[in-house]
This record gives structure tokens, C-alpha cells and sequence, in this order.
């Protein structure tokens, strides 16, 4: 048996997985903009649909939403 930390070291699987919004430097900056304009006044469902539409966002309204709210939290 081995603690966390020493299996954490020697454990050599990555899932290598990124969320949308890490993807690529245009979703970043999508996402910097969904943030400013929450916390400008427009509404997360304009700026779900705007990210869905726009900027071909594959998450869900749901999904968005939590994340913009998470997102706000941690500015």
C-alpha cells in the first residue's frame, strides 16, 4: 500500500482532458468576455445563447450556467 502523494508520483495515466473553454485561445477569450459581461448586467441566458451560437460553445445551458457562476466566485 502507498499513499496518495507516492501513487500520485509513479501513477503515469493522464486523461489530457481540457474543457472548452481552455481548448483554444478564441474560447478562452470568449470566456473572459461571458464573464465581463455577467458581471456587466447581460443575462447568462443571452450569454449562453451567444455562447452556443456564436462561438459554438458544445455545453449545455446547465453546464454553462454553473461554470459562469463558479467562474465569478473565483474572480
Amino acid at each position: 500500500m502507498s499513499t496518495l502523494n507516492e501513487f500520485a508520483e509513479t501513477d503515469s495515466t493522464k486523461t489530457g482532458y481540457k474543457g472548452w473553454k481552455e481548448l483554444t485561445p478564441e474560447n478562452q477569450e470568449a470566456w473572459a468576455e461571458a464573464i465581463k459581461g455577467y458581471q456587466s448586467g447581460i443575462t447568462i441566458s443571452t450569454i449562453v445563447r451567444w455562447l452556443q451560437s456564436d462561438k459554438n460553445c458544445p455545453l449545455t445551458s446547465s453546464t454553462i450556467r454553473s461554470q459562469l457562476k463558479a467562474s465569478i466566485e473565483h474572480v
